[in-house]
């Protein structure tokens, strides 16, 4: 058995304690390696990530409607805090055509928006069809409850909430009377393919027009807007007093049509809008304030982005209702507005 001499052993212990300390600094070494790579990860995962940026989908029928210069209800919501990548436009537009609303509103909630957006009752009801979960923020919208878009007001409900307003027809008719007393037989220009909802609540506000005022109506539905001479001139034989136009999308996109054809016939003329209001060619207009219904709606919006239930959202009426006259139109149909009448006026347009 050969003996190893104890210089050799101690040579090799030597040698093992370096080999020992050498892995241990390598096994350090990869350590804090590890960690400096881990670091810098566990940091970035920790960081609050930018959230993706909010969809709202609107409905609408003119086209224009979409290009990013008309987008009316955009300026609040900037001042809400609402900017270029926090928020997404996803717009549909039927292009003029109301048959096509429930193909539209199919393939704006297909595209899953965070809330949508329309104006007209007939574009709401078409969106109310395709979704029960999605909100819905009415811009403005006709008689919300009657049309069967809410409970009520105050508790609206479903995933249906916004502004909505009634309707002024007989006050309009009134102001009118103060300008063509002999006013009895009034003709009503309305948009095609109205829904039964709309036509039983029109009818009513018509029959109470009829009780307080005397007045008895007609309606005339434009096909595609351009046949408006055509029925003014029927207007016109039929010796009508003068002529209601509905306040909806279709014959707002269509108003500068009336100017012509109204004073051609010498037929005065009131609605309930107050953009036609300031057309040429429109003698009177008793409407709410606009502005103030776009400003609001964009409120919703907002409340809604940010995690508030549409149910929980009582629905609101503009406090203001607006009374535009043209004079520059009753001049060209040799008509006198009274004085009283001008004073109560918010515009007048001479």
């Amino acid at each position: 058995m050969t003996m190893t001499a104890p210089r050799q052993i101690h040579n090799r212990a030597q040698q093992h304690r370096h080999t020992y300390r050498w892995r241990g600094r390598q096994k350090l070494i990869t350590l804090i390696g590890g960690l400096a790579i881990a670091w810098p990860l566990a940091s970035y995962a920790q960081q609050p990530q930018s959230a993706p940026p909010k969809r709202i989908g609107l409905l609408t029928l003119a086209p224009s409607d979409c290009l990013p210069s008309e987008r009316w209800w955009l300026r609040r919501l900037t001042e809400l805090g609402w900017s270029k990548g926090t928020i997404v436009f996803e717009c549909a537009s039927t292009g003029g055509r109301l048959d096509d609303v429930p193909a539209y509103a199919h393939e704006l909630v297909s595209r899953r928006p965070d809330v949508v957006m329309a104006v007209t009752a007939n574009f709401i009801l078409a969106l109310k069809r395709e979704t029960t979960t999605i909100p819905i923020v009415m811009l403005a919208t006709w008689e919300p409850v009657r049309m069967g878009l809410v409970t009520s007001f105050a508790q609206p409900g479903g995933n249906v909430t916004g502004v909505g307003w009634y309707s002024y027809a007989p006050k309009q008719m009134e102001l009118l009377k103060e300008i063509v007393p002999n006013l009895k037989r009034v003709a009503i220009i309305g948009s095609p393919n109205p829904t039964p909802e709309s036509i039983k609540v029109a009818e009513e506000y018509y029959k109470e027009a009829k009780r307080v005022l005397g007045i008895e109506w007609q309606s005339f539905i434009s096909v595609d807007g351009n046949d408006y001479d055509e029925i003014f001139a029927r207007i016109a034989a039929e010796h009508f007093d003068a002529v209601h136009i509905g306040a909806d999308p279709f014959t707002v996109k269509h108003v500068a049509r009336f100017a012509g054809p109204a004073l051609r016939y010498r037929i005065p003329t009131a609605t309930g809008s107050s953009f036609m209001g300031r057309e040429d060619g429109i003698l009177l207009s008793y409407a709410q304030d606009w502005s103030w219904s776009v400003a609001r709606a964009s409120e919703y919006v907002d409340k809604i982005l940010r995690g508030a239930k549409p149910s929980d959202l009582a629905v609101e009426e503009a406090p203001k209702v607006e009374l535009v006259i043209n004079l520059k139109t009753a001049k060209a149909l040799g008509l006198t507005v009274p004085p009283s009448l001008i004073a109560r006026a918010d515009e007048v347009i001479e």
